[in-house]
């Protein structure tokens, strides 16, 4: 999978993509990400790339010129026409979940379009009309459309074969089993089997499989 990020302010992500496990999955090349700034391809002295909003509006908005050709570079120089997917992430009706994450980890090209201020000159979207799709992560508003990404990278990723070694543990997440939304998963434990006065449940260390699934079932949440 190659994920793009669209992003004016890419050393947000410094951190994130430098962390241990989405490090290696790009070194096993499982996954290739890789970000575009837009101010790289702005038009003006400053490389501004945001504007006043039209009717009365207050707040700023990423304008359309440095944002699409920041798209079409990808399309043209990295994609070069393969299949491929625009997200833009933004407070919409559709919203990311587990479900839907197994979805977009089949995707072979995603572009992830990250919004700012009051968000992008709506035309963009028009621009790319059949190619492009808004994607909340939840309903609460942020300001930085790069932590969405984040998010939705950490959710999609990690789903692609390879990355975690032990498929069940994927399988078991919460949300996961079979496709159940509702699904949360047990109670865990660790060593010791007892500190202060709370210990592990005696089902957990008899080693009956049975009963523990049978456990394990009563005791989703």
């Amino acid at each position: 999978m190659n994920i793009y990020i669209v992003s004016i302010f890419p050393e947000i992500f410094q951190g994130f993509l430098t962390g241990s496990l989405v490090w290696k999955a790009q070194e096993k090349e499982l996954i290739n990400i890789e970000i575009v700034n837009p101010r790289d391809f702005s038009k003006s002295k400053h490389k501004q790339v945001d504007d006043k909003v039209y009717g009365w509006w207050q707040g700023m908005l990423l304008m359309f010129q440095p944002i699409v050709e920041a798209i079409e570079y990808i399309i043209y120089n990295k994609i070069k026409w393969d299949d491929y997917n625009i997200i833009f992430l933004a407070p919409g009706k559709k919203e990311l979940n587990q479900t839907i994450a197994k979805t977009y980890s089949k995707y072979k090209n995603i572009i992830l379009l990250c919004g700012r201020y009051e968000g992008i000159d709506s035309r963009i979207e028009q621009y790319f009309f059949n190619k492009i799709e808004k994607l909340s992560i939840w309903k609460y508003v942020l300001m930085w459309g790069e932590i969405a990404s984040m998010v939705f990278i950490e959710v999609v990723w990690r789903l692609l074969p390879g990355v975690i070694k032990e498929e069940d543990s994927v399988y078991y997440d919460s949300y996961t089993k079979e496709d159940d939304l509702g699904f949360l998963e047990h109670p865990q434990y660790t060593r010791p089997e007892e500190i202060k006065w709370l210990e592990v449940p005696k089902v957990l260390l008899s080693g009956h499989h049975k009963n523990i699934e049978n456990w394990k079932n009563v005791n989703s949440k």
